[in-house]
């Protein structure tokens, strides 16, 4: 039944489509830290645009596209490709701003409708990771949690939900 599910909620939707059903935000959301990074929206944007810096740097590799750029490029995107997997939301919309003014210069610049064509493929993805945060943002703080681990309010740590102190830091918990 949770793998009929799951391959529903995988064909569901569109990949040029902005929309999300409810169903799909919700199991996205409850399934926040279960889910696989090829099945999470915030694991498949962080894929596509590593797939797609990959993909230039071999091209850089080559001589078919400027290095320089393409060092620049890896500068910038993976810290922020870091965060968009964290769930941080400000990520989120600066890869989006950033993904929107680069697809923007490269149309100007090199001219030809192949980078329209890729913000209309991966920008929805984009979207989708965006819209998913909201959702856990507005659910309370005890429904909201990564996953049924406790972290420790001064290390971070990970800890059992029965321990009384951290095993990092020996904060009392």
């Amino acid at each position: 039944m949770e793998k009929e599910k799951t391959e529903k909620l995988k064909h569901s939707a569109n990949i040029f489509s902005w929309r999300i059903n409810e169903t799909e935000l919700n199991y996205q959301v409850d399934n926040y830290s279960k889910l696989k990074i090829t099945e999470s929206y915030r694991g498949i944007s962080v894929l596509i645009t590593t797939a797609l810096l990959g993909i230039s740097i071999l091209l850089a590799l080559f001589n078919l596209y400027p290095l320089e750029e393409i060092l620049y490029g890896l500068i910038i995107y993976v810290p922020i490709l870091l965060f968009v997997y964290k769930g941080h939301r400000w990520a989120i919309v600066a890869l989006m701003i950033l993904w929107t003014f680069e697809k923007g210069y490269q149309f100007i610049e090199v001219g030809g409708i192949m980078p329209l064509i890729w913000w209309v493929i991966i920008t929805p993805y984009f979207y989708r990771v965006l819209k998913v945060e909201n959702k856990r943002r507005k659910l309370p703080m005890n429904q909201s949690t990564i996953s049924d681990q406790c972290f420790c309010s001064h290390c971070g740590e990970v800890i059992n939900t029965d321990a009384k102190f951290c095993a990092k830091c020996g904060t009392k918990i």
